[in-house]
């Protein structure tokens, strides 16, 4: 891939400054809009920052290049499960798993996921 922008991207993203690495990352899909990987670190940079709904985008759209990648299903697994859908969380990770994904690693995640929004929830409901 020879996107200097996608390039920027990733050093961003390995710097930890996953907010400029998502405005590189979305230059770079303007310029190759059909490459897996663009839309993969886009999405995974969002989950990072919890911005869930459009890590849902990106990793959809990598899964529409590339539908046998484990890694995007399981990602996409973890950011429905955030937005609390769990229906759709539980049918990536099962496609994940079937595909490859170590089950221990996937469902220790969700689980902590889980945990992370009983957490928020419970918060919430004693503001009220």
């Amino acid at each position: 891939m020879n996107s200097e922008h996608f390039k920027v991207g990733l050093n961003k993203a390995k710097l930890g400054l996953h907010e400029e690495a998502i405005e590189e990352f979305e230059k770079a899909v303007w310029e190759d809009p059909n490459n897996f990987e663009i839309h993969y670190n886009l999405g995974t940079a969002f989950l990072t920052l919890g911005g869930f709904d459009q890590a849902i985008i990106s990793f959809s759209n990598a899964l529409k290049i590339n539908p046998n990648n484990s890694d995007a299903l399981g990602n996409r697994s973890v950011a429905y499960l955030a937005i609390g859908d769990e229906k759709r969380s539980e049918e990536d990770k099962i496609s994940a798993i079937k595909m490859g994904a170590p089950p221990d690693g996937i469902n220790t995640v969700l689980e902590f996921v889980r945990e992370q929004r009983k957490q928020v929830n419970t918060f919430k409901q004693k503001e009220d």
